[in-house]
């Protein structure tokens, strides 16, 4: 593959797109698009190729789709505004975030929400993350917002923002006493043969990545992940959804634990090989969040995104 810095890009103002003349590289359409606007989620940017804010050669395309050379994306200039102002001359958050951070909300409390985090955003800001859930939960709330826990960036799912610092306080102490309960639906590859199992290895972080390792070793984590097989797959290759529980909550345990067993999760670059396959988003979702809080119970059951499974056929043509 070509790498970025070999692209030739011209950008001509017209009245409808912009126009940009891509040359000599393989890379899919939404990942083009991400890395010249990472401020985007790819959530937006896959509706946007659906309704044709984003096309190709004046065509809708889907996000799989793979530039070759000469191809030429469009991009609508008023969705590259929309998408790129966070605040009005006033300095409230604008209309379309305004809009897009209500959606979010699926549960609200009191003292806190529970979200469904759309993925391809980051929890924080930081270096390199324009947007980020904490930073527009509090221009939409016009305070402070507290994150609970997190989801890696490429994970979706439930995630509780609290409104206070006391709130937060106690919801993440009833996060490190596992009082809260997380269960997550992967897809991963390869066909699990127990219906239900657990992977009971110890974890070490070493630099950035964690990984296995014999319990006598210094630092070892115990870590404990229970499965339960819901479905095997055939097309357009061999895969399996499981739904997941953690009995601990190791830093990225789900992906080193399935790696471990030989089945890591479709998407994972860190932890899985995925020479083999056409670049695809992490299929690694939080679909429900069940706890206590002030003696009432607390249950959320997430759908996943709408490409979560459908989108594993639009391979079918890249393998």
């Amino acid at each position: 593959m070509v790498g970025f810095e070999d692209i030739r890009v011209f950008i001509k103002n017209m009245k409808q797109h912009h126009c940009f003349s891509v040359a000599r590289i393989d890379q899919r359409i939404d990942k083009w698009v991400h890395h010249h606007w990472p401020q985007i989620p790819y959530s937006a940017i896959q509706k946007a190729l659906r309704t044709g804010n984003v096309r190709v050669n004046h065509k809708k395309i889907s996000s799989n789709y793979r530039l070759s050379s000469q191809d030429e994306v469009q991009v609508y200039p008023g969705w590259l505004t929309k998408m790129s102002t966070l605040e009005t001359s006033s300095g409230t958050l604008c209309a379309y975030w305004q809009e897009t951070v209500s959606r979010w909300i699926a549960y609200t409390h009191k003292d806190f929400w529970i979200i469904r985090k759309p993925s391809g955003m980051a929890c924080q800001k930081g270096t390199h993350q324009n947007l980020s859930i904490d930073d527009l939960m509090s221009r939409w709330a016009g305070h402070p917002v507290y994150l609970v826990h997190r989801l890696d960036k490429a994970v979706s799912g439930a995630l509780i923002v609290a409104k206070t610092p006391h709130a937060a306080s106690v919801l993440g102490k009833m996060m490190q006493e596992r009082s809260i309960q997380k269960r997550y639906w992967v897809l991963v590859h390869g066909k699990v043969e127990k219906i239900r199992g657990h992977i009971q290895v110890p974890l070490i972080t070493q630099s950035f990545n964690v990984s296995v390792c014999h319990p006598k070793t210094p630092k070892a984590l115990v870590s404990h992940t229970e499965y339960h097989r819901r479905n095997v797959y055939t097309e357009p290759f061999l895969y399996s959804w499981l739904e997941l529980v953690l009995h601990t909550g190791r830093k990225h345990q789900l992906r080193v634990h399935l790696s471990h067993i030989g089945h890591p999760i479709i998407g994972d670059t860190v932890y899985g090989n995925t020479s083999s396959l056409p670049s695809i988003p992490l299929k690694l979702h939080c679909c429900s969040i069940a706890f206590f809080y002030e003696d009432e119970p607390i249950l959320l059951d997430c759908d996943a995104p709408e490409d979560f499974f459908t989108g594993i056929s639009d391979l079918i043509e890249k393998i």
